[in-house]
């Protein structure tokens, strides 16, 4: 991988070139953003840059990016999935709403953790029309502990990062559907005590 631009953006821009690293998955380009993620984290061990601004930067430069998008799917709606289904991000389409379909909210949370259906699941969740407030909860949270790994994977490892998620991306997305039956599961066994009034 790359980070020829992550290089240069954090030359000229510093704090604010991590938050726009994060902005980027917005307009869909073919850009990892556990790279951009992992590149903040592994820069604080290089240069004196403060280890919490940089995440923060980064946090709040893909939360804004996802807000963002939602809002766009909620208003434009029907327009957006037009566009969508006839481009090349149509697979990511189907995977984001076959999954807020099977797993709901907790759907949110688990795009995050797959790679092009973090993109595409904002714009399907305001355009669904879900409350916005459920989005902020799951989205944000979500968001906050892919953060958290990716720019902890720089700081750790800032050597060898781009091995590490070029080995990770086969099995975040299955640890986080995982993650999603165990979500599941809990729910379904809270309801069934509920019914049987324990």
């Amino acid at each position: 991988m790359d980070t020829a631009l992550f290089d240069e953006l954090t030359e000229r821009f510093g704090y604010l070139s991590m938050f726009l690293f994060s902005w980027l998955l917005f307009f869909g380009l073919p850009l990892p953003n556990e790279l951009a993620a992992s590149f903040a984290g592994m820069i604080t061990t290089e240069l004196s840059y403060n280890p919490m601004i940089a995440f923060f930067s980064t946090y709040f430069g893909l939360i804004s990016s996802a807000t963002a998008a939602y809002g766009i799917g909620r208003l434009l709606g029907p327009r957006v999935e037009r566009f969508l289904k006839k481009s090349r991000y149509l697979s990511n389409w189907q995977k984001g709403t076959s999954l807020l379909n099977r797993f709901g909210s907790s759907g949110i949370a688990i795009s995050f953790f797959i790679p092009g259906v973090r993109w595409a699941m904002p714009y399907i969740v305001g355009l669904a029309k879900h409350e916005f407030w459920k989005f902020c909860l799951f989205a944000y949270s979500a968001a906050l502990i892919w953060t958290f790994i990716y720019f902890q994977i720089g700081r750790s490892f800032p050597l060898i990062y781009p091995e590490i998620i070029d080995n990770l991306k086969y099995f975040v997305p299955a640890g986080a559907i995982i993650v999603g039956l165990v979500i599941i599961f809990v729910q379904f066994k809270k309801s069934n005590r509920k019914e049987r009034g324990v």
